[in-house]
C-alpha cells in the first residue's frame, strides 16, 4: 500500500522490510543472471536496480549499506564469475569498475532526492498544517462574520425604530404645536367674542335703559307724546339686537351639548327666499343696492326645520348685504340632476382673502378690513349656519375674489326634496 505525497515525490512503503525482502530477491536473482551470464559488459548495469526499489524505504543508511553490498558484488563477480580469467582483462576490470562508480553515483543521485524529498514532505505538512489553521481562522473570521451580519441587522432594526419612534415623536410634536396653535387661536377668539359681547350687550341695554327714561319724561310731558311711538320702535330694535346675541350665544351652547333637535315642516322654499329677501329689502334700498331672486324653473319643496334654515338664508343675504358698497345681492335657488338643492348668495362686495377661507367658518371669527372696521358682532352667524346646515345633512361653501365678491353655496340632500314641480 501506497500513499500519494505529490507530484514530485515517491510514494513510501508501509513496512521498510517488505522493500528490503524485495531489494535481496532481486539481488540474488541479478547475481544469478551474472554468474550464468557470459556478458559482462551489460549484466554489471544491473546491480544498481535495488537501489532505485529501496528509494521507497527513505532510510539513507540502508542506501548505502545495500549501495556497498553492490559494488562488492560487482567487483567481487568479476574474479568468480563462469567467465573470470586470471589476470581479470582490462576492459572487463574497467567494465565493473564504472557499474561500480555508476551504482556509488546512484546511490549519491537517490541519497540527494530521499533528502529533498524529506524536505518537500516536511513543507507539504507544514504546509497542510498552515491550511488546517488558516481554514480554522477562516471559520472563526465566518463565524464573527455572521455574528457581525447579525449584529448590524439588529443594530439596523433598532435604529430603525428609533427612527419611528422619533418621527412618532415629531409627529405628535406637531400635533401638539398644532393643537396648541389651535387653542391659543380660539383663546384669542374667544378673548374678542367676549369683548364683542360685553360691547354689543352695553350697547343696546344702554339704549334700552336711556330710551326707558326718555319715554317715561315724554309721558309726563304731553308736547313730546308725539314721539313716543319712534322711541317706541328704537327700544324695540334694541330689544331685538340683545335678544339676537343672546340667541347666538345660546346656539353655540346647544351645539356644544348636543342638543339640537330639528322641528321639521313641509314648505316651499322658494317661498321661504322671497319672504326673506322682502324682509331685507330696506337694507339693500339704504345702501342703494339691487336684492334679485332667481328662482328655479318649477317650485321645490322640502322638508326640514324651517326657522333654522331661514335663520341660515337671514345670516348670508345679511352679510352679503352688510359687507357690499355698490352693485348687488343676488339669491338663486336650484335642482342639481341627482335632485339636490341649491341655494346660492353671491354679492359684489369686498370680498374674503384666501387665508381666511379656511377659518371663516369657525366660531368667534371676525373679518376686519382696514379700510373700515367691519368687525361688530360676535363672530358666530357663519358658525352657526355651518352646524344647522350640517344638522340638517347639507353642506356649505365659500368662494370668494378680495375686491369682486363673494359666493357661498348652500347644498341641501335630495332626501329633504318632497317635490320639484
Amino acid at each position: 500500500m501506497s500513499s500519494t505525497k505529490g507530484a514530485f515525490l515517491v510514494p513510501t512503503w508501509q513496512s521498510p522490510l517488505t522493500a528490503t525482502l524485495l531489494s535481496v530477491v532481486l539481488i540474488a536473482a541479478i547475481v544469478l543472471v551474472d554468474l550464468l551470464t557470459p556478458v559482462n559488459v551489460v549484466v554489471p548495469i544491473l546491480y544498481g536496480v535495488p537501489l532505485v526499489l529501496h528509494l521507497w524505504v527513505r532510510k539513507p543508511r540502508w542506501l548505502w549499506g545495500l549501495a556497498l553490498v553492490l559494488v562488492v558484488l560487482t567487483l567481487g563477480l568479476s574474479w568468480w564469475g563462469p567467465a573470470a580469467t586470471v589476470p581479470v582483462p582490462r576492459a572487463v576490470f574497467l567494465n565493473r569498475v564504472m557499474s561500480a562508480l555508476a551504482t556509488l553515483m546512484l546511490a549519491a543521485v537517490l541519497h540527494l532526492w530521499m533528502r529533498t524529498a524529506r524536505e518537500v514532505e516536511a513543507k507539504h505538512r507544514a504546509l497542510e498544517k498552515q491550511n488546517k489553521e488558516l481554514e480554522a481562522v477562516n471559520q472563526e473570521l465566518e463565524r464573527q462574520r455572521e455574528e457581525l451580519r447579525a449584529a448590524n441587522e439588529e443594530l439596523a432594526g433598532r435604529q430603525k425604530a428609533v427612527g419611528q419612534l422619533l418621527e412618532q415623536q415629531q409627529q405628535l410634536q406637531q400635533e401638539l404645536d398644532r393643537r396648541r396653535q389651535e387653542a391659543e387661536e380660539a383663546s384669542a377668539r374667544k378673548t374678542r367674542f367676549l369683548a364683542a359681547v360685553s360691547h354689543d350687550i352695553r350697547t343696546p341695554t344702554n339704549a334700552i335703559n336711556l330710551m326707558a327714561e326718555v319715554i317715561g319724561r315724554m309721558a309726563a310731558t304731553p308736547a313730546m307724546a308725539g314721539q313716543i311711538p319712534e322711541m317706541a320702535r328704537k327700544l324695540r330694535a334694541n330689544a331685538l339686537s340683545l335678544m339676537g346675541l343672546v340667541s347666538e350665544v345660546l346656539d353655540i351652547a346647544r351645539f356644544d351639548s348636543g342638543k339640537v333637535a330639528l322641528q321639521e315642516s313641509d314648505f316651499s322654499l322658494g317661498d321661504l327666499i322671497q319672504h326673506e329677501c322682502r324682509q331685507l329689502v330696506p337694507l339693500a334700498e339704504e345702501k342703494h343696492l339691487a336684492l334679485t331672486i332667481h328662482p328655479p324653473a318649477q317650485p321645490v319643496r322640502v322638508r326640514t326645520d324651517r326657522v333654522k334654515l331661514l335663520r341660515v338664508l337671514n345670516n348670508l343675504i345679511g352679510n352679503a348685504i352688510k359687507f357690499t358698497d355698490a352693485g348687488e345681492v343676488e339669491v338663486s335657488l336650484a335642482l342639481t340632476p341627482e335632485n339636490q338643492v341649491v341655494i346660492r348668495v353671491r354679492d359684489t362686495g369686498v370680498g374674503i382673502a384666501a387665508e381666511h377661507l379656511t377659518s371663516i367658518f369657525d366660531e368667534f371669527v371676525q373679518l376686519r378690513h382696514p379700510a373700515r372696521d367691519r368687525g361688530q358682532g360676535t363672530g358666530l352667524g357663519l358658525a352657526i349656519s355651518k352646524r344647522l346646515i350640517e344638522v340638517m345633512g347639507g353642506t356649505i361653501a365659500v368662494e370668494s375674489t378680495p375686491g369682486q365678491g363673494s359666493t357661498f353655496t348652500v347644498t341641501l340632500p335630495s332626501t329633504r326634496v318632497l317635490s320639484g314641480a
